[in-house]
């Protein structure tokens, strides 16, 4: 078959076929088979391959080589054999949707912006489009408003391969140069651009067209975008996880955010008390210390690491102990902090592990990591390890 004639360019809505096999040959452990014409879509200019099935044996992946359209395959078939095709359906139009989607927001953005496509992929969940220039989220709240009053207009897509005096007459994006048969998509009002993609016939088949974010990306942005059924399936969810955090917060669900944002004010004064409480408890329990003593400890429950970093230090300091260790009580056992200006903890690291079923280890000066043992026993190793005889 002559590129750009292929049976998913005549007719892109085919679920099934005949076709007959030119070659079969194994490769890797996938069976590659050529036939004399296919509605299978090739991976290229961002698209992933079509799915489906060959006499009922799995098509998993599809690649243009050598101008011919390869079919990796799970089985062999035979070379002359008549075969029914069928394409997986729902993947197709998915791209179709997708592809065609993302031509009417890149079309929108360089007739308002100037600015070129200069990267596409579509995923299997979201579209990734590059821009060669600043965007912010007004700017393409604006282009995805204009984007879907096209999809509601329901426009009718012009797809042809002019001859080359035509072509050099008409104005069209284009990522890259390009030689050959040269195939054109235009959306009116939209978008004018070669493309080797498959598309839905008119706009209205998209049904929706939702932006999901943008990021700064080397000189220019990065845009994530949904079409069609992907859209629609994804605002269902964020509806239903709206709905869900609106019944939790007793908040009505277009005021979920101004809800979310109190209780996060309320949570930070509670961490801010929390916080304070645990200060005066803590110096409570530095004033209960003795001072000039081998060994000192202090049992807390589900303290942070930096709070008890930070208490075994004033320990070491304002006590002048030689070492003091810092328990935080666990589910299944207890953190721990162990520090010393006197004593090599490193060598005592591997000894302590093994006796108080523990990981963890560190330098001379201080060790830290988790014993899965009771109290008691960690009192008892503690006063038989570091209390001078």
């Amino acid at each position: 078959m002559e590129e750009m004639c292929e049976l998913f360019y005549r007719d892109p809505y085919i679920r099934s076929f005949s076709a007959t096999v030119v070659s079969c040959i194994e490769h890797k452990g996938a069976w590659l088979t050529v036939l004399d014409d296919t509605a299978f879509y090739p991976e290229g200019g961002g698209q992933e391959a079509d799915h489906g099935t060959i006499n009922g044996i799995e098509v998993f992946d599809v690649h243009r080589k050598d101008g011919k359209i390869v079919h990796y395959m799970k089985e062999p078939v035979e070379a002359g054999m008549d075969l029914e095709c069928r394409i997986d359906w729902d993947r197709r139009f998915d791209h179709m949707q997708n592809h065609t989607g993302e031509h009417i927001v890149s079309g929108l953005i360089h007739k308002e912006f100037g600015y070129d496509n200069v990267g596409f992929h579509m995923g299997k969940e979201i579209i990734q489009i590059d821009f060669n220039g600043p965007l912010t989220w007004d700017d393409l709240m604006g282009i995805e408003l204009k984007a879907n009053q096209i999809v509601m207009n329901d426009v009718p897509l012009h797809i042809w391969c002019p001859d080359k005096e035509e072509l050099d007459q008409i104005d069209f994006r284009s990522k890259k140069e390009l030689n050959g048969t040269v195939r054109l998509v235009e959306v009116a009002e939209a978008d004018l651009c070669a493309c080797c993609g498959t598309h839905v016939a008119s706009t209205g088949e998209i049904g929706l067209i939702k932006i999901l974010s943008v990021a700064k990306y080397k000189n220019g942005v990065r845009v994530e975008m949904v079409s069609g059924n992907r859209a629609l399936n994804l605002m269902r969810k964020v509806y239903n996880n709206n709905r869900a955090i609106s019944a939790s917060l007793s908040a009505e669900m277009l005021k979920t955010a101004e809800a979310v944002e109190k209780t996060k004010q309320e949570s930070q004064k509670k961490d801010q008390l929390i916080g304070s409480l645990q200060s005066q408890l803590l110096e409570y329990r530095l004033a209960s210390f003795e001072t000039d003593q081998d060994f000192l400890l202090d049992e807390e429950e589900n303290m942070d690491r930096v709070a008890m970093i930070h208490m075994a230090g004033r320990m070491l300091d304002e006590k002048r102990t030689e070492v003091a260790a810092v328990l935080s009580k666990q589910m299944d056992g207890y953190a721990y902090f162990i520090c010393s200006k006197t004593v090599n903890l490193a060598a005592l690291s591997k000894q302590l592990n093994t006796q108080l079923n523990g990981r963890g280890g560190g330098r001379p000066d201080n060790i830290q990591g988790f014993f899965q043992s009771d109290i008691q026993t960690i009192r008892e190793v503690f006063v038989k390890t570091f209390t001078k005889a």
